[in-house]
């Protein structure tokens, strides 16, 4: 076991790094210049272009890397880089890394559930 931040190795029998307060990994820590692993989840789906770099941006300004796949027409790959979801199918996923799942979910929302500028307007 051991914690992905600081890398420190713990016996069994620990959940939580004592230092860094997150659960622990199973396995070894990766070696120098070997990249941990990254869990990747979904935060947006959309065929719509505008959408799509709105949140590539977005993601981009509040320093959040991201894999961008699917049907992308502007060819704009993440930080991470580019995963392809369905050739031709017209429909782009962005995902990020689990632990920063809530922040860019917070960050994509309007952009998942978006609401007509006349329901804005009615609202304010």
């Amino acid at each position: 076991m051991y914690c992905a931040r600081c890398l420190t190795e713990y016996r069994d029998g620990f959940a939580d790094c004592a230092d860094c307060q997150i659960p622990l990994e199973v396995g070894l820590p990766p070696q120098p210049g070997e990249a941990p692993p990254v869990e990747l989840v979904t935060v947006l789906e959309t065929s719509d272009p505008f959408a799509l770099n709105l949140a590539k941006a977005s993601l981009e300004d509040a320093g959040i890397e991201y894999v961008a796949g699917g049907g992308d027409p502007s060819g704009l790959a993440g930080m991470i880089g580019i995963v392809m979801k369905a050739p031709g199918g017209g429909c782009c996923e962005i995902q990020v890394a689990r632990e920063r799942e809530s922040e860019a979910r917070a960050l994509l929302e309007p952009l998942r559930h978006p609401r007509s500028i006349e329901e804005g307007a009615e609202e304010a």
